[in-house]
């Protein structure tokens, strides 16, 4: 509903109606001829899965379905990170092995912290170990410390990144972030493009780590191939992540004289709202938080309001509202 968008179309679901979602694509690739073609979520990998079903001098700047996997895959990059060079949180192979509790288990596949889970105790963890006895999963250490991105662009010889710090996530314990601020981590942006020149990515890339400032601990937490949730931010501070991916995919020159602001926040205004009731629903928040997702001072953009484009939220609500009639949930 933007009025910078130009068209739109409906397409079958690309994880549930795979073969037709890549035949509508492709006929629509054919009707308007794009010179560029930009996934902006996992249908990434599908779409990779059936790069020699599209037009050849189609451009799709997006690694192959097997890179794109293994990254996706949180105990393959887990791996790539430690072999990198990259600390890591303690990864457990039993239940025996832990001796503290909370521990970070999740399903090895998952976005948005969906699959992920933080069990207090032996009993919590063998529960969900038997709930997800068919899934591939991962057991760690808990960290404590605050949730960091690092946003990157690499392409050959060009390597460009930014890192902020979460303020606000939409689900309880890490996940999603709705507000945000650009940090100064230059440790973290080493160790983004360590893992990235490591698999000599080209793409875009956003590489999660926790980080504790009463311990000065920073270790890496999952790889996200592709455009990320928080993406506003950067762009807000300075680094147009799509435009300068667009200028590497299409003529090879990347500009290294972008400035980012260090400082800049941003909300994302219905993220809040759907931070407020899920957390209301959990009755688990605090006060301190909520006044924090209350809060509209002191950002210099957001995610989903424009005074110029006001429309585009309203376009929004009505996914989101589809979403949570369709599934049930919060956190589609």
């Amino acid at each position: 509903m933007s009025k910078y968008c130009a068209g739109n179309f409906i397409y079958p679901d690309p994880f549930t109606k795979e073969e037709n979602f890549v035949k509508c694509l492709i006929r629509k690739v054919e009707e308007l001829k794009p010179k560029v073609l930009l996934p902006t979520h996992d249908e990434s990998v599908i779409i990779m899965r059936h790069r020699n079903c599209f037009p050849k001098d189609l451009i799709i700047p997006y690694e192959s379905e097997k890179l794109l996997l293994t990254l996706a895959n949180k105990a393959q990059a887990t791996e790539l990170a430690k072999n990198a060079g990259i600390p890591i949180p303690e990864v457990y192979t039993h239940i025996r092995q832990v001796k503290k509790y909370p521990v970070v288990f999740k399903t090895v596949m998952g976005n948005s912290a969906k699959g992920v889970y933080f069990p207090k105790s032996q009993e919590d963890l063998v529960a969900l170990t038997n709930k997800h006895k068919a899934d591939e999963t991962l057991l760690e250490e808990w960290i404590g410390g605050t949730d960091y991105s690092v946003d990157c662009v690499r392409w050959d010889g060009f390597c460009k990144t930014s890192v902020y710090r979460a303020l606000v996530t939409k689900t309880d314990g890490g996940g999603t972030t709705t507000q945000r601020e650009i940090v100064s981590m230059p440790q973290l942006e080493t160790y983004a493009k360590m893992l990235l020149d490591s698999v000599d990515f080209h793409g875009v890339c956003g590489l999660d780590f926790r980080y504790d400032v009463k311990t000065n601990r920073a270790a890496f937490i999952e790889v996200n191939a592709r455009f990320t949730g928080g993406i506003a931010t950067p762009i807000a501070a300075g680094f147009d992540i799509p435009w300068v991916l667009y200028k590497l995919a299409t003529t090879g020159i990347g500009d290294n004289d972008i400035n980012i602001k260090v400082g800049t926040k941003t909300k994302w205004i219905l993220g809040d709202v759907i931070t407020f009731v899920g957390r209301l629903l959990s009755l688990h928040f605090s006060w301190k938080e909520m006044k924090q997702v209350f809060c509209f001072r002191g950002f210099d953009a957001y995610d989903d309001f424009f005074k110029d484009d006001k429309s585009a939220m309203l376009g929004e609500m009505f996914y989101y509202f589809e979403k949570l009639v369709k599934n049930g949930k919060l956190n589609p």
